[in-house]
């Protein structure tokens, strides 16, 4: 049953002892929501960066704060794992969140984020340029006398009639670390001037040849295209190599020919790094060092994502730094742990009372899956989020439909008189391509959603994409394994198929008939909540879309942070470190509180701005929490040391990115399924089922919602649950899809009646899927309903899609696939009766 069985042993143990050393070297990082961790507050200071020339004064201010907020998230959170919420608060603050309290961790992400990223390339000056260098150098002496401390790079600012560098000249400080480490870089640097800054050519007069004065010489950051990690093969230091992009390469051709044997700076956020001397026409081609000592691999490291990810208009400040407590709330997460235990319980047992010894080897299978898939997310460093654990449900609901699959072959095969390891042997080869067809398609949307993808999706897609590879491990080599030993050893323990009968014999009902009945009453669901999901949508929206306020709070005493969240229904409640002795460690006197603007807030917002929005603000978090039924109330000094609007969590950008990733992950999967079923029409119906779950699942939880059954809002949580949606939706519908090309060619009927006949025949399966994953969410769902979290929304929108994949699949996708293959026969005919006329 098993070729090459000792490779297959030998790769079980390889990859389990990668998992092992994973645990016993990395840790499983968990998120923000999970875990609490940093909060840093940095502040952008607009007049000072219109003084200094920064930006204009015709610039948009929250445009600039918005555009830097992104590229905090490209720069700290590149591969879209670590889950680390960035979003702009107020007029002039970027708020950053860092899971856990790693210090090492949230210094280097201070160090990037600080970084402005502005990098030029500059000839140094000389006596040769015409410049009177020796008067302009006393200049520079005369200005420091009189602006100690200043850098060189404020004084280039300076009028030239005010005792400011004349036209074309600009300085620029050597960076300390070189002037420490390297004395003899540092003297070469100096010899321009004896004052610990570099003169340079100025942009304004690095100008192109002759023959092409158009041909700007100015070259920055934004011309780089390849920037990368090296090694300098002459010190063998770790140094950045950098590529022009392809129609720069040309100029700085021209510009490193042009001064041959001349000094170019390289100038990182106003330091000069090196300058070395050009002694050839580069080709777009060249590195930057960190001097004789140079940098190590983790500057290098931080300066290659700096670079790789923008320039910074303004120099960011830090304003605070505090700890706050998990977003779930501890409450929150423990009722979750223990549901999704209940969850897991209920699922196994359903395995083993149904499939017998069968569902011990599934279960068997399912742990060593998840230690797998741990082992992975360890060695990746993957942060485990909320949504990260939406791709973990899927990944088990897959694992599970696999065996079931698998399980359901083989009673097929027995009944057809196949001896017990014969059907055995054929169940796995019969699955296999159902199983691999389902999975590989749920991975490339997978891949797609974290190329596309940013934040929570790209950490969703992780998880998933791990979940997936593991999945296919575990069942079409660790059981096939263990099935071997079982059924095809000299002294087998299976010697008969014994497993639970629901249905008896297989099902003749007429699926396909029915399908007008459900197209009606699909349409008028999903239009129904539709229409309440766009009718009431900004109450629905949570503040990660459309933002919100967000206020730092002390009270007189500390109090349980289930109390404060009693007191402040409709916000998200976090713990801050106590400044009075707390009795536990759920208690304290200070708070983090968030919720999104109501219509009020936002009118206030619109006709007196931010500041007169947070007055308002504060006048009602004040009613709320004032003294009484022994509440302790507000401190009587400074209760509110912090209190501003904040923006969404979720910019502009991030929601179309996206849709971006979700509208290429459903291309990709009709691309795939055009190839596999050799026809467009599967892909197509396939894709509108998906839709079609999507909307419903979005109506339900606003219907929900608006009728007051429970507070589940549109969040980056049930944004995450959608996309377990569709992955659970299309593996069930691929399920049925192959058994239909299975029995194509022995069709007997019409197409109707072969894909009542394939449904029939997949029916207890289909069945079986949705029970276990349905047990999982449901158990979550009723831990967690009128519980005011996150998983409240996030378990149903999977409870619903649970139910509404299964539907979609039997009565939208199968009928839609028979519509369209009537509809493609009816257009093949149409031309021969034109011909024929």
């Amino acid at each position: 049953m098993v070729p090459n069985l000792t490779r297959k042993i030998f790769a079980i143990l390889l990859f389990s002892a990668l998992a092992v050393f994973s645990f016993f070297n990395y840790r499983i990082k968990l998120g923000l929501d999970l875990q609490g961790g940093s909060r840093i507050v940095y502040r952008l200071d607009f007049e000072k960066a219109l003084a200094s020339g920064q930006i204009s004064a015709s610039e948009d201010r929250y445009a600039v704060l918005q555009e830097t907020a992104e590229v905090f998230i490209r720069r700290v959170d590149i591969l879209g794992v670590q889950d680390i919420t960035i979003y702009p608060q107020g007029d002039d603050q970027i708020v950053v969140e860092l899971p856990g309290r790693d210090h090492a961790f949230t210094e280097q992400i201070k160090r990037t984020i600080i970084n402005q990223g502005s990098l030029r390339f500059r000839i140094i000056a000389s006596d040769q340029d015409d410049l009177s260098l020796q008067a302009e150098i006393e200049k520079l002496r005369t200005w420091r006398q009189a602006h100690p401390g200043e850098p060189a790079s404020a004084f280039n600012r300076a009028p030239e009639a005010e005792g400011g560098p004349r036209a074309g000249l600009q300085w620029f400080d050597i960076d300390p670390k070189v002037l420490e480490s390297d004395p003899e870089a540092a003297a070469i640097l100096r010899a321009a001037a004896d004052l610990d800054a570099v003169p340079v050519r100025a942009e304004d007069v690095l100008r192109g040849p002759p023959s092409n004065p158009d041909d700007s010489w100015d070259f920055t950051g934004a011309d780089l295209g390849f920037v990368g990690p090296s090694v300098d093969p002459t010190t063998g230091y770790p140094v950045v190599q950098f590529e022009m992009v392809e129609h720069r390469k040309a100029a700085f051709a021209d510009f490193t020919g042009t001064y041959k044997g001349r000094q170019m700076a390289i100038i990182l956020n106003d330091k000069v790094h090196s300058a070395p001397e050009i002694q050839d026409r580069l080709m777009g081609t060249s590195i930057i060092s960190g001097g004789r000592k140079g940098f190590t691999y983790d500057e290098v490291r931080e300066l290659v994502t700096v670079l790789r990810t923008g320039s910074l208009k303004i120099q960011p400040e830090l304003e605070s730094q505090t700890y706050v407590g998990p977003s779930l709330g501890e409450d929150a997460i423990r009722t979750g742990m223990w549901s999704c235990l209940a969850g897991g319980a209920l699922v196994f047992a359903f395995m083993i009372g149904y499939y017998w010894l069968n569902g011990v080897v599934a279960c068997i299978s399912m742990l060593f899956n998840g230690f797998l898939l741990l082992g992975a997310l360890s060695f990746t460093q993957a942060t485990l989020t909320l949504p990260g654990i939406a791709g973990l449900v899927l990944t088990i609901g897959m694992a599970v439909d696999a065996n079931i699959l698998i399980f359901e072959r083989v009673r097929e095969e027995r009944r057809k008189g196949r001896e017990v390891a014969q059907a055995y042997k054929n169940g796995f080869e019969r699955a296999f391509v159902t199983i691999v067809d389902s999975n590989l398609t749920t991975l490339i949307s997978g891949i797609i959603l974290y190329l596309v993808g940013t934040g929570p999706v790209r950490g969703f897609a992780v998880t998933l994409s791990l979940g997936i590879i593991s999945t296919l491990f575990a069942v079409l080599v660790f059981s096939k394994v263990l099935f071997h030993w079982l059924v095809f050893s000299r002294k087998p323990v299976i010697t008969e198929v014994r497993m639970a009968q629901f249905l008896g014999k297989e099902p003749k009902v007429p699926w396909v008939k029915y399908r007008r009945v459900a197209y009606a009453a699909s349409s008028v669901l999903v239009l129904g909540g539709l229409g309440v999901f766009f009718a009431n949508y900004r109450d629905l929206l949570g503040i990660d879309f459309v933002g919100g306020v967000s206020a730092r709070l002390r009270l007189s005493e500390p109090v349980a942070i289930g109390t404060m969240r009693d007191r402040l229904p409709g916000y998200t409640v976090l713990s801050l470190p106590s400044e009075q002795p707390a009795p536990g460690g759920e208690h304290s006197d200070t708070f983090l509180v968030k919720r999104k603007l109501d219509p009020e807030l936002e009118r206030v917002l619109e006709e007196g701005g931010t500041s007169e929005a947070g007055k308002v603000a504060q006048v009602e978090l004040a009613e709320r929490l004032s003294a009484g039924d022994g509440f302790p109330g507000l401190a009587a000094q400074d209760p509110f040391p912090e209190l501003s609007i904040v923006g969404g969590r979720v910019s502009g950008s991030m929601q179309q990115k996206a849709v971006q990733a979700l509208i290429l992950a459903l291309i990709a999967m009709v691309i795939y399924m055009n190839f596999r079923f050799k026809e467009m029409r599967y892909g197509i119906a396939g894709v509108i089922a998906v839709f079609h779950d999507m909307l419903f699942a979005l109506g339900a939880v606003s219907v929900y919602s608006v009728l007051r059954f429970g507070t589940a809002e549109i969040n980056l949580e049930t944004v995450a649950a959608f996309l377990t949606i569709i992955g659970y939706s299309l593996n069930d519908t691929i399920v049925i899809f192959d058994r239909i090309r299975e029995n194509l060619p022995r069709r007997k009927g019409t197409f109707a009646e072969l894909i009542d006949l394939s449904i029939n025949q997949t029916l207890s399966r289909t069945i079986f899927t949705a029970t276990t994953v349905f047990l999982t969410v449901a158990v979550l769902f009723v831990a967690n309903r009128q519980h005011h979290n996150a998983l409240e929304g996030f378990s149903l929108a999977m409870l619903v899609g649970t139910v509404v994949g299964t539907y979609s699949t039997v009565f939208i996708a199968a009928p839609m696939l028979l519509f369209l293959d009537r509809w493609s026969r009816h257009k093949k005919v149409e031309p021969a009766a034109g011909e024929t006329r």
